[in-house]
């Protein structure tokens, strides 16, 4: 009985220590829905400004998937791997296929999936923050290249 108190004690432990650490990964993502939420327009035009998509383009994005920060992650991937600008149709409904099909198993599991490079300094930076304009200084932090200072 006293191992198995032990044991319990020590389960417990390490999943308090552990779920801060995993939390920190993608936590951005609530409140970025929550700003989309409130500010659909201005979400809509910070989306467009930032990836050159026209309007409908964003709203399309919108209806495609779950969230707005869904929408954002899967533009930024495609960014990270260079396809972004010359995506063709088929590819881009088979990006969807995969989005649909493996969302559930984590960002860092559909991004392998779809060819992202887990450890580069992008995807890292997108795990801690977002780069749309109007976030807040922890958005800021996650890329610490920019000069934050020099924005007008």
């Amino acid at each position: 009985m006293k191992l198995y108190k032990i044991l319990i004690i020590s389960l417990l432990a390490l999943l308090l220590v552990s779920s801060p650490a995993i939390a920190k990964d993608f936590g951005w993502i609530r409140d970025f829905n929550i700003q989309a939420k409130v500010d659909p327009e201005g979400f809509r035009e910070r989306l467009a400004t930032r990836f050159e998509l026209s309007d409908m383009h964003v709203i399309a994005l919108r209806n495609i998937f779950a969230s707005p920060a869904d929408a954002y992650i899967m533009l930024k991937f495609g960014e990270m791997l260079g396809v972004l600008k010359k995506l063709s149709k088929e590819e881009g409904i088979e990006a969807v296929k995969k989005y649909r099909s493996n969302k559930s198993k984590g960002w860092v599991v559909l991004a392998k999936i779809l060819g992202v490079d887990t450890d580069s300094k992008e995807f890292l930076s997108l795990k801690r923050g977002h780069d749309l304009h109007g976030g807040d200084t922890y958005d800021k932090v996650a890329y610490s290249d920019h000069d934050w200072n020099n924005i007008n």
